[in-house]
């Protein structure tokens, strides 16, 4: 009676099981969260544009405290105190220039993707111009090809430390 009972349990425990996994939803068939989202571009247009992904990671985190693709808080549409927008704090007249059209401020602020991939191409002309990655993202953060505390955190290899795990 007990191996019959057990039995049972074991095959009820094994339908529920089998009926949970096939209500998970894959990451396809899912939204993604801004932290996913942020994380997806990052991945893509760093390798598009050849930079180094702790440079872009590291970019992310600086302006606006991106920590992973974990960081459930993570607000990507921010604005800074001088007018940059998005996940990668993009000055409003120079995206229009690296995208190749008239691109508004809402579009820059809250297209993840967009302002990922305008971050990347200004990091790419800014290396190219510069030769040195500390130069180009101190570029990117002051307009002239600095190295200041930005510049040298941005760098730093061991991108995951500041991350949420």
């Amino acid at each position: 009676m007990r191996k019959v009972a057990s039995f049972i349990t074991l095959t009820a425990l094994s339908i529920a099981t089998v009926v949970a996994l096939s209500n998970t939803k894959t990451t396809e068939e899912r939204l993604l969260t801004d932290a996913e989202r942020l994380y997806n571009a990052v991945q893509r247009y760093s390798v598009k544009y050849k930079i180094p992904i702790h440079v872009a990671f590291n970019v992310a985190n600086i302006e606006t405290g991106y920590r992973g693709p974990c960081h459930v808080s993570y607000n990507p549409r921010q604005t800074s105190h001088c007018g940059a927008l998005g996940p990668m704090q993009i000055m409003p007249q120079w995206a229009s220039h690296y995208a190749g059209y008239k691109v508004t401020k809402k579009e820059l602020r809250d297209s993840i993707e967009l302002n990922v991939e305008i971050s990347m191409k200004i990091l790419a002309d800014n290396f190219k111009r510069t030769k040195s990655w500390k130069r180009a993202a101190g570029k990117y953060n002051t307009g002239k090809p600095v190295i200041n505390s930005y510049a040298r955190k941005a760098v730093v290899k061991n991108y995951t430390k500041n991350w949420i795990e």
